[in-house]
């Protein structure tokens, strides 16, 4: 077995010219396959296929030496022949294999012993006779993922679980069936946007907190259960919800942000997830973050902390082996939190309305919480981190208006009631929300509000405070730019939230967050949508899919984990940085501590679809670890990226 090597090329396989239209059209291809992660018993890997010419939906064969399980993506297993033999069809959302480009499918194998299985790639299983080549799997794990060339559609250089389907798992006794055939998904994009979704919605899987479904341990198999002891410092049960970024805090006001923002999304944009098969999967992933934000309503309290950052920043290990304390922080009615409860209520109005015809019981509980916290977050007003001081150097809130007047927006959406909209109309002037915010973050909804009631009303003085808030981004405006074309905030998270002031830096003053937090895929996603409502559609999409592909690799490499060319690799995360544990053996973990922190080369674990904090004003970024600015990820980075994602494939073959 070659140690030094992280993969084979080969170069044996030919086909005869019928079966290369109708197959993988794989004749002289190059197939290269590598090993990420392996551990006694099982190991996860990619095949990277290259054909001779583009085709239109493919076909192939796998067939192992011994038996084993199967559990494979960017792929539907067809059928199984035996435990041994696996055929292998193309998702919905990659037909199209490039010759320009290699093209990733992930996979894990599971098998008894530890002898590494090797495998044959079969062409011609479906239709005919053809060469077919044994490989041995490599074991060394490659410093970084190449990738080719590419002239068309870039394709991703490392393979992910998909979450259109659930990973198809085949044992000998059992045949693996895919998903419900999702309608028709436009792929003419220059980047595969339905896989860059499904890798955003992966990263939120790494993220959870709490009991884990199978789902999750299946797909993301370094991750279990974790922090199943939160709240009960409080008596109450506080499990669930999303770790923040690379630590390990709950803090409820970026959490219920990024819920909004996914909901948002997935709201204004259900057509593109529908029609890609993605929107079962978006759903689940809202309602992890809903589940637990019922949880924290208790009536009169609303509980908006788990977690101490300064506690937790002191440690670098496992979630799951997680030994520090974990305080629960609310507010109350004479310890106020207008801005949490704001946006708590729009998380789960949007979500109400998600879920009314697939879950009607569930949806009627989402908006009566979602009610409640409004009154108690407008009645009883303040900021939330005057009120729980030890959020205020990590999430320190410089007001909560904006954050009452979107709830009061999503409200009027989820009931219908007038009621609020007049009451969003009302904040919007109170809160001077119509002047042009500096950017759209956790702690500013100013631009949002003014997109909402736009939609809602139509009126024109909404739509000039659109056009005015676009306007800073986009060339010629406020906003400078790099010179590869990157609009530029400020270089705290400059490709999402470019205000996350101090995840690890709790000294930094951010009393000015609100003018400081800027989220150019925010401000990409707001476009979007003003888009949709037919403001300057041609010119919004045109500019956030500027900016969007910014991240996906237009500049010669990719900021997003686990994507395209030259993704960053040593993202500033806890788990993905700690050697890989086979938590359903239940064997003894490597240990992992802050020598994990430094360690040379990647991480053991790829965090999938996670955005990275990304270049400095001039383009620059290298993968380092210890730098949280520029190699962090957070859950409030993704929202607004992958829903604008989401806007993008909406728009494809539209504009």
């Amino acid at each position: 077995m070659n140690e030094d090597s992280g993969n084979y090329i080969i170069r044996k396989m030919r086909i005869s010219f019928a079966l290369l239209m109708t197959l993988l059209a794989l004749a002289d291809a190059g197939v290269r396959y590598q090993i990420t992660t392996s551990w006694n018993g099982g190991l996860s890997g990619t095949f990277f296929v290259k054909p001779s010419q583009e085709t239109n939906g493919w076909e192939f064969s796998v067939t192992f030496n011994k038996q084993v399980t199967m559990e494979i993506w960017d792929a539907v297993i067809k059928e199984s022949a035996t435990a041994t033999t696996f055929n292998l069809k193309n998702q919905n959302y990659n037909p199209k294999l490039s010759p320009t480009a290699e093209t990733g499918i992930g996979f894990v194998l599971r098998y008894t012993g530890d002898v590494v299985p090797t495998f044959t790639f079969n062409q011609g299983t479906f239709g005919g006779s053809s060469q077919a080549t044994t490989v041995a799997p490599t074991t060394t794990r490659p410093a970084t993922t190449a990738a080719a060339t590419t002239t068309t559609k870039p394709a991703s250089t490392t393979a992910a679980p998909t979450t259109t389907a659930k990973p198809a798992t085949t044992t000998a006794a059992t045949t693996a069936s895919s998903s419900k055939a999702p309608g028709t998904c436009n792929t003419n994009s220059k980047y595969p946007y339905t896989e860059v979704i499904q890798k955003s919605i992966l990263f939120y899987e790494a993220q959870r907190s709490g009991k884990l479904p199978a789902s999750t341990k299946q797909r993301v198999p370094w991750r279990s259960d974790s922090a199943l002891n939160d709240g009960k410092d409080k008596g109450i049960d506080l499990t669930g919800g999303w770790y923040d970024a690379g630590d390990y805090v709950k803090f409820n006001l970026p959490m219920a942000h990024s819920a909004v923002v996914l909901g948002w999304g997935i709201l204004e944009f259900r057509d593109a997830y529908e029609s890609c098969g993605l929107l079962s999967d978006a759903l689940d992933e809202v309602r992890w973050a809903t589940d637990y934000l019922l949880k924290c309503w208790r009536g009169n309290e609303l509980y908006v902390q788990v977690g101490d950052g300064y506690i937790d920043h002191n440690y670098w290990v496992r979630p799951e082996q997680m030994t520090m304390s974990r305080p629960s922080f609310s507010v109350t009615p004479s310890k106020p939190g207008s801005d949490v409860a704001g946006d708590t209520s729009s998380a789960l109005a949007i979500a109400s309305i998600l879920f009314k015809t697939k879950d009607p019981a569930y949806s009627a509980t989402l908006l009566k919480a979602a009610e409640q916290v409004f009154r108690f977050g407008d009645q009883y007003r303040g900021k939330y981190s005057d009120s729980v001081p030890v959020a205020a150097e990590f999430y320190g809130s410089s007001g909560f208006i904006d954050e009452l007047a979107q709830a009061a927006a999503f409200l009027n959406m989820a009931t219908g009631n007038s009621t609020y909209l007049n009451k969003a109309k009302q904040l919007y002037t109170q809160g001077s929300l119509g002047s042009t915010p500096w950017a759209y973050s956790w702690d500013g909804k100013d631009a949002a509000v003014q997109v909402l009631l736009y939609k809602l009303t139509k009126e024109a003085g909404y739509k000039t405070a659109v056009e005015s808030f676009m306007k800073a981004f986009m060339p010629g405006g406020s906003v400078p730019y790099t010179p590869k074309g990157l609009a530029f905030r400020s270089q705290w998270g400059v490709l999402s939230y470019a205000g996350e002031w101090c995840h690890h830096a709790p000294s930094f003053n951010n009393s000015n967050s609100n003018h400081a937090g800027s989220s150019i895929a925010n401000a990409a996603l707001l476009g979007l949508m003003a888009a949709k409502n037919g403001v300057q559609q041609t010119s919004y999409v045109n500019w956030a899919r500027s900016q969007i592909h910014y991240m996906l690799g237009d500049t010669g490499r990719s900021f997003v984990v686990g994507f395209g060319v030259n993704p960053p690799n040593t993202p500033h995360h806890v788990g993905s940085s700690c050697p890989p544990c086979n938590w359903s053996q239940g064997t003894a973990c490597p240990a992992c501590g802050w020598d994990n922190l430094s360690a040379p080369g990647p991480n053991p674990n790829v965090l999938y679809g996670a955005l990275i904090g990304g270049p400095n004003q001039s383009d620059y970024f290298v993968n380092d670890r210890s730098d949280y600015v520029t190699n962090e990820p957070a859950d409030d980075y993704n929202a607004g990226f992958q829903s604008a994602l989401a806007g993008l494939q909406y728009f494809v073959g539209k504009v």
